[in-house]
């Protein structure tokens, strides 16, 4: 027995999911050239599955997969207004991570469409939900279910939520009736392209993770000298290619009353973030997409978007930071921020730094701030 769209579409209706797609679980062999071109110019993150054949064959996953529901939840919260009453320096999060973990919308909403799916179905069937952990191509799967078309700048369009979706699937060993890929195109005015300060767009559909602001907030380590200016003011995730995508404008807001209340300011207050302690950050933060990454590597981007606004306010924490933070990779950007404001303060403390500070890396950083490289 083959389920019906309509029907699936009734029963996710019920269960809360307004965008739901169907596809069939054949293996996505059209997009291994693409993949082999990505590996090829670096162009794979380690946040994905490196081996390109589990990104396309959905079986594995599942056994017996003959179906794939795909659902689009929009995340986006309502915009609120800047802080313009303050002189305080402040960051910048992207939509995603201002509200509840999408992650966990998406999953109970899957939930929700199998439990319900189960009262109609007979007997009952096998199924795995997946949510951004996927291997599989997400978009893709969203794109051939009907749910939207690839933009140039390589998100999911969604005609009713635009770009500000999250994306879940639900493989299920039972035929249901598929959806015909989307026909609305993205406009291609480049405006995508022609805004990103990294020049990560490097052509339409074409990323480099490398450059991309999104990427490098979420990145372990040290940031490359060269991409901490461009970070500018951002903390977690960027937005500006989706601010100025057409398609993005006069969108529907999101249904979910969780999505509403932000647990991570748009633009947080820089200076207290360096202060938030681990019980204050798994409450706030640590609730949404960006408590993943953990405390340390927010409070790094919060250090160069110090250095990028370059307020002599943030002179007296840097210092401290460079002086006794334990942590290493605190302390090297903590000096590149310093060597960007250039007081007497700050040098003074950069040579402290040059001086005594136990790891090499510091040191070094601390003398081409001092020298002003």
């Amino acid at each position: 027995m083959i389920v019906s769209k309509i029907k699936l579409k009734k029963i996710a209706l019920s269960a809360g999911a307004d965008q739901v797609g169907i596809t069939t679980a054949e293996p996505l062999l059209y997009m291994k050239g693409r993949l082999e071109k990505r590996r090829k110019e670096k162009r794979i993150t380690p946040f994905e599955e490196s081996y390109i054949t589990r990104r396309l064959y959905p079986a594995p996953l599942l056994q017996g997969t003959r179906s794939i529901i795909t659902v689009a939840a929009p995340y986006a919260p309502p915009e609120l207004p800047g802080l313009k009453g303050t002189a305080e320096p402040a960051g910048k999060v992207a939509r995603c991570a201002r509200s509840l973990d999408y992650h966990l919308l998406v999953e109970d909403l899957c939930r929700r469409i199998v439990e319900k799916l189960k009262l109609e179905i007979k007997p009952i069937f096998e199924y795995r939900i997946l949510c951004d952990r996927s291997p599989l191509l997400e978009r893709e799967l969203a794109r051939n279910s009907g749910l939207g078309l690839i933009g140039e700048n390589c998100t999911l369009i969604n005609s009713t939520y635009g770009s500000y979706t999250a994306l879940g699937t639900i493989l299920v060993n039972i035929e249901l009736e598929p959806d015909q890929p989307g026909k609305s195109p993205c406009q291609k005015c480049g405006k995508c392209r022609e805004v990103c300060p990294t020049g990560a767009l490097t052509e339409p559909y074409t990323i480099d993770p490398q450059l991309c602001l999104s990427y490098l907030t979420q990145a372990p380590g040290i940031i490359p000298r060269p991409m901490r200016s461009l970070m500018g003011r951002h903390i977690y995730g960027c937005d500006i290619c989706q601010e100025n995508c057409p398609h993005n404008k006069d969108v529907a807001s999101s249904p979910f009353p969780e999505m509403a209340f932000s647990y991570f300011p748009a633009e947080p207050l820089l200076l207290p973030f360096l202060r938030i302690t681990q019980k204050e950050f798994k409450t706030t933060v640590g609730l949404t997409s960006a408590g993943w990454r953990g405390k340390t590597t927010l409070q790094r981007n919060a250090v160069i978007a110090l250095g990028n606004i370059k307020d002599p306010v943030a002179e007296q924490p840097l210092a401290a930071m460079l002086e006794n933070d334990p942590r290493k990779i605190i302390r090297l950007h903590a000096a590149w921020s310093l060597g960007r404001i250039k007081t007497k303060k700050s040098l003074f403390a950069l040579d402290k730094s040059f001086q005594n500070d136990p790891d090499t890396e510091v040191k070094t950083e601390a003398k081409i701030a001092l020298e002003g490289q």
